[in-house]
Order: C-alpha cells, then structure tokens, then sequence
C-alpha cells in the first residue's frame, strides 16, 4: 500500500508551510512599519490615494490644533487652490492680527466640487471640526466638459472613508494605501503635498522638478455649465452648515491674456462668476473676486491659471485679510462688475 502524500512528504510539506508563514509575516511586518510611519499615508476602503491625500493631512493637523488651543481655516478647491494659497505667508497674517488660526490648504489638482464633496465627507466622519471652509472656484468649477477635472477611481463615491490606523485596518489597507507610492504619478503626487511645491518653493531646480512633476493644463475648446458640479458645491456648503462650520468662496485669478491665449472657457468667466455668486447669495455667504484687473501681473502667473510662489504670497495675504475681517462681523459679496 503506497504511503499517503502527507506522511511521505511531511517535513517538506512543513518546511513550505512554515516558509510561507515567515514571509507573510515579514511583508505585513514591513507593510505595518511603512503605513505607520509613512506621514499622512490615507488608509480608506477603496484606491483613492490622491483624492484622500489632503484629507489625511487635515485630519492629522486637526488633531494636533486642541493642544495648542487653535483653530483650523480649511481651503478646499483644485489646483488653483492648491498652488495659490501659501499656508505660511497666510498665517503670518493671522499671526499679526492676532487671531489663533492655522491654514490647511487641502486644495487638490483638478478637483471640482463633484470630488471634493467625498473628500470633505471622510474629513468630517473623522471629526474634522475647522473654524471655517473657504472655496476657492476658478473659470473651470462649473465647466462639464473640461478636460483637467479629475475623480476618484470609483464611481460610488459615498462609500469612500478614510480609515483610522490600527493594527486591523494596517493589516486589510495597508497594501491598497502603500501600492499606489509605487507608481510615478502617485510618488509626484505625495512629494508635491508634502513639500507644498510651487507655492513655497520658488525658483525649482532639476532635482525639484523631476521630484514634484509638471502640471500645464492645456487651451479646452469648450465650455458647458454643469447643475451637477454646482449642486455638488451647494452640498459643500450645506454639510458646512449643518456642522456649524462657517464657509465663504472666492474667485481665484486668472492670468491677464493676449487674444491668442484665450480659450473658449475664458469667454465663459462672467457666466461661471454668477453661478459662484448666485449660490452666495442664496447661502447668504462671502464671495470675494480676486480675477480683478490690476490685482495680479502676467508675472505673477506659471500659466493661464496658477500663479507663481510670489503669487501666491500675495493672493494668501489678501485673503487673509478678508478671513480676519469676515471673523470679526464683515460679509461681502463681489458683484461681478469686479470682474477685470
């Protein structure tokens, strides 16, 4: 009677077995070592690393607020938020005003408010309570055909959550939240946030560039107001409202252009800037222009719509300033005769 496979090939079959446990456990081990000290890794449920990037770094600067008794302003918006409001010229501000403020830029490149809306979503289900939530809106907020819109990798964006590190969630998300450093886009993407390229960092030399990545959004040839992207941004400042969290929006600038630089979109400013004060004034929120002739020279401008670190410094201080007096009792709301 020939020997059973088990008994024949026991300590072989064990020695597999056994190999195969110590090399599971050694990439959880390095798979935990990464996730936990990885800064501002997002763990969620689903591969929305970029989208979740900026909402962990706002959950871990929250957390850190309490302590030193100061209160959080949120920006949220796209790439002309995240490239054009500097946190520390900004918080200089609040610093000379005296005010106890701390700026969190969780602008994202090519974010609408159909993708900021999950994103601000996962911020508040893991208790993120700022002081307010300014809205940065650009030429292309409302725009359905842009072609510089980006969305999360899922369609059901309700189910996005960001997920908190423990040793369970380390173990089921920490492959899905590590896998994406893996990649090019995705390392540019984390370097970019973590460094706050182009808004603080002038003068990029090789190294710099290759590190953060390009980002020169091209000419669209045609634009389509989206009910959809504005009711999306309406439910921004509904949640906003329903949390007790106080919300203004503001018109970021766009570069002063030749005839042979505008594209169909820039025609369109006018139309987008009174969907943006529309909505203020049904929420009867602050709306402030910054797209107004002289505020800002074709210096001041990396491209059509991001401004320089310069730029930046300047368009952060400015809105500091609104931010301080809004806090102390002013509501405005440019009309769009502020329009350049």
């Amino acid at each position: 009677m020939p020997e059973p496979f088990i008994k024949k090939f026991g300590a072989e079959f064990r020695s597999i077995v056994l190999s195969a446990l110590g090399i599971a456990f050694v990439a959880y081990a390095v798979i935990t070592i990464l996730t936990i000290s990885i800064p501002h890794l997002p763990l969620a449920n689903k591969r929305t690393f970029y989208g979740l990037l900026r909402a962990q770094m706002a959950v871990d600067l929250s957390a850190k607020l309490p302590a030193q008794k100061r209160e959080m302003v949120l920006f949220l918006g796209s790439s002309v938020v995240e490239r054009g409001v500097s946190e520390r010229a900004m918080d200089s501000v609040f610093a000379q005003q005296h005010t106890p403020y701390v700026t969190m830029n969780a602008g994202t490149g090519g974010f609408s408010a159909e993708a900021n809306l999950p994103m601000f979503r996962a911020m508040l289900e893991q208790g993120l309570r700022p002081k307010c939530v300014v809205y940065g809106v650009c030429i292309q907020e409302f725009n359905a055909v842009s072609t510089v819109h980006a969305f999360f990798e899922t369609k059901d964006t309700s189910t996005v959550k960001l997920k908190k590190k423990t040793v369970w969630n380390i173990l089921r998300y920490g492959p899905t939240a590590l896998a994406p450093l893996l990649g090019a886009d995705h390392l540019h993407q984390y370097l970019f946030a973590a460094n706050n390229a182009f808004r603080d960092v002038p003068n990029l030399n090789l190294f710099d560039r290759m590190m953060f990545g390009e980002n020169h959004p091209p000419l669209d040839s045609d634009y389509r107001f989206s009910t959809v992207y504005y009711q999306d941004l309406r439910e921004i400042v509904r949640l906003c409202k329903e949390h007790g969290i106080q919300v203004a929006l503001y018109n970021a600038p766009l570069k002063p252009r030749t005839l042979e630089e505008q594209d169909i979109p820039y025609h369109h400013r006018a139309e987008s800037y009174n969907a943006a004060l529309a909505l203020a004034q049904e929420m009867a929120i602050p709306l402030w222009n910054f797209d107004h002739k002289g505020f800002f020279a074709r210096e001041e401008f990396q491209d059509n719509y991001h401004l320089t670190p310069l730029g930046a410094r300047r368009i952060s201080g400015m809105l500091g300033d609104s931010i301080v007096h809004w806090q102390r009792g002013s509501v405005s709301r440019d009309g769009v005769g502020t329009l350049e």
